[in-house]
């Protein structure tokens, strides 16, 4: 079975979709609203469960009220949590999102998970076994490091989630195989909008594999000595929410059965435009079988 291991946020997302953008101090009649676990690795690990592997989350949920809706969505999406602070009573991140219908657009309000204090417990380290594939958002970056740290000595592939340049990147890079940026990763020296820049920058790091996507535009990255160059499916998009935490999920899916880096790359990239055709961060998840090629899928899937 294919199995990831995907270490950061968890968050309780409350999205509503509206037909354009509320004006300042206005009140706006929502079209349709969302609530569920969301966060980067908790979005990537419902992908990758979603598409038929087997996704271990390990995150700080607590005991706090809100906490059974995100333990429920994350259960019934078949995702096996792992909580590092299961006696906590602090307030999950609550992230509040407006997605307009008429530019198929996200704006997002939340906290992430820099007020909670999660440790690295080495007994954490036993998870590691028969997983295929481990993936860290770089929050908890105690958690992130230490379980790269052994997974890279183990010679598990790990996968970097990089959205925006946290300091926390600079203990994490070194443990990394592979790193999935935005085009707003921009770390420190290096030129936003300028790929070759930051390519150099995580290269210096050690990082081997490394992609650039940037929406509906072409994902660039280089693996080894070769550039390359992956076009993004062309769809009608309802709502881009968790797009790109659903491409690194379903990236992490592909590379575990046996795909190599553009390959999981252009099947992850084909994942997270399907599922922008749907509101929401789960609805997608109902209609795999929908998926374009998904009965020819040479992984098997």
């Amino acid at each position: 079975m294919n199995s990831g291991l995907f270490v950061g946020l968890s968050t309780v997302d409350i999205a509503y979709r509206v037909d354009t953008y509320p004006a300042e101090d206005t009140k706006t009649q929502a079209v349709d609203q969302y609530i569920g676990a969301g966060g980067p690795a908790a979005n990537a690990a419902v992908a990758h469960s979603a598409l038929g592997g087997t996704a271990t989350l390990v995150t700080a949920v607590g005991t706090h009220r809100l906490t059974d809706l995100m333990r429920s969505d994350l259960s019934e999406h078949g995702v096996h949590l792992v909580d590092v602070l299961p006696g906590s009573d602090h307030q999950p991140p609550v992230s509040s999102i407006v997605v307009s219908a008429s530019a198929a657009t996200r704006t997002i309000v939340s906290l992430d998970g820099a007020r909670i204090d999660v440790e690295f417990d080495h007994r954490l380290t036993d998870l590691l076994a028969g997983i295929d594939t481990v993936l860290v958002d770089g929050h908890y970056p105690a958690l992130g490091v230490g379980l790269c740290e052994k997974a890279r000595a183990l010679g598990i592939p790990t996968v970097l989630d990089a959205g925006r340049y946290r300091d926390a990147h600079a203990a994490i890079l070194p443990h990394v195989r592979t790193a999935i940026c935005s085009a707003a990763f921009t770390p420190p020296g290096t030129v936003p909008g300028d790929t070759d820049s930051v390519f150099d920058f995580l290269r210096d790091a050690g990082v081997e594999d490394i992609a650039i996507t940037n929406g509906s535009d072409p994902i660039v990255g280089i693996s080894g000595d070769r550039r390359f160059r992956i076009d993004v499916p062309d769809i009608r998009a309802v709502d881009t929410l968790g797009a790109g935490d659903i491409l690194h999920g379903a990236f992490c899916y592909y590379a575990g059965t046996g795909n190599d880096f553009m390959g999981a790359l252009t099947l992850a990239a084909q994942v997270a435009s399907f599922s922008c055709r749907f509101f929401g961060t789960r609805e997608w998840c109902t209609r795999v079988s929908e998926l374009p090629g998904r009965d020819t899928d040479p992984s098997g899937a």
